[in-house]
């Protein structure tokens, strides 16, 4: 299942949830895009894609500097996995295709 196009893709935390605004490409065999919260966008961080699931990381500066490590599969319009925050694994991580 192809990982490109647009997801609302929700991170639950023990801080609450977090939406980011995924834009998802493969351009010349090779996954590249952006994530979008709070006004801000970041390029995804070594994107790989392996067995049916998309790895990669994004730099998060707020509320403080963290590197969000994201494990996620395709399943049609929806996107299901893992996301890890330092030491913290955070298992709801759910995403729709919006575009």
């Amino acid at each position: 299942m192809s990982f490109d196009g647009k997801w609302d893709l929700t991170v639950t935390s023990p801080m609450g949830a977090k939406v980011f605004h995924l834009d998802i490409r493969t351009v010349g065999g090779k996954v590249q895009g952006t994530s979008t919260t709070g006004g801000e966008t970041t390029p995804m961080i070594d994107p790989v894609l392996q067995d049916g699931r998309l790895r990669w990381a994004i730099r998060l500066p707020s509320p403080m500097n963290v590197l969000l490590e994201l494990d996620l599969a395709c399943s049609g319009d929806t996107l299901g996995g893992t996301a890890k925050a330092g030491h913290m694994v955070l298992d709801e991580v759910k995403g729709v295709r919006v575009g």
